[in-house]
């Protein structure tokens, strides 16, 4: 996935915030964040945040994105 598809995708989702996502990479590991953003020096690095810990992924390893609505 490159960093316009990824751009796309969320702008189409609508407000940030009001969902999480699920992350399924190349290597068959999925990641369920509910907060990220991409790093402030290299913006092919998407910073995770789940359950507390954080993490960065490539965004070239991504290959699927969910959307998962978080319950209110």
């Amino acid at each position: 996935m490159t960093r316009s598809e990824f751009d796309r995708m969320i702008e189409q989702w609508g407000e940030y915030g009001t969902y999480s996502i699920r992350l399924f990479l190349d290597n068959g590991t999925t990641v369920l964040a509910h907060e990220w953003e991409f790093d402030e020096k290299e913006d092919t690095l998407l910073r995770v945040i789940a359950r507390g810990r954080h993490a960065m992924i490539p965004i070239t390893r991504i290959v699927v994105i969910e959307r998962i609505p978080t319950s209110q």
